[in-house]
């Protein structure tokens, strides 16, 4: 689908349109599982972000004022999300005095089996630099963009990002070594 008919359907689900709502969410439904796996290391909390992020977006859809942002705007939503159920594991771990012990990951269960010690290199990373990760590489936006989505300068994304991915090459070669 390209950028025109995007516009399009955005414009239709403004106007109530739930069939091009539904286009909409299917074009952007794995980058946006990608992006909540990954920030969350749980498959059922990705999609109850997911669901929950959706839920959001079509109640408030009619709010959003450049449709040609539709993108970002439903990825600002969902990295909120994110956000906060990060923010409950660590209530749910500080208040039960207790760390929160480590998913088990078969590979059958893990949706990118191959990947597991990407996974486990990312998990090393630390909140910001997860999110900037995640929307370079599951968004698809460039520095300038991430700057102005997490009200930043330019510079210091590229820096951040430059030093997540070396933290994870470097967490890779250990891994292997």
């Amino acid at each position: 689908m390209n950028k025109d008919e995007i516009t399009a359907h955005v414009l239709l689900a403004k106007n109530g349109d739930t069939g091009s709502f539904c286009k909409l969410y299917e074009l952007y439904y794995k980058d946006m599982y990608r992006y909540a796996y990954y920030m969350l290391g749980s498959k059922e909390d990705a999609e109850d972000v997911i669901s929950e992020t959706v839920l959001d977006a079509f109640t408030g859809i009619k709010n959003l004022r450049h449709p040609a942002k539709f993108k970002a705007w439903i990825f600002q939503i969902l990295n909120t999300k994110c956000k906060r159920q990060i923010a409950s594991y660590i209530k749910d771990r500080d208040n039960n005095d207790a760390d929160v012990p480590e998913e088990n990951l078969k590979e059958d269960d893990h949706p990118y089996a191959s990947n597991i010690d990407i996974q486990n290199a990312f998990s090393a990373l630390n909140d910001n630099e997860k999110t900037i990760i995640s929307l370079t590489v599951f968004g698809g936006y460039n520095s300038r963009e991430i700057a102005r989505f997490l009200k930043s300068k330019e510079g210091t994304i590229r820096s951040s990002k430059s030093r997540a991915f070396d933290k994870m090459s470097q967490y890779l070669k250990e891994d292997f070594a």
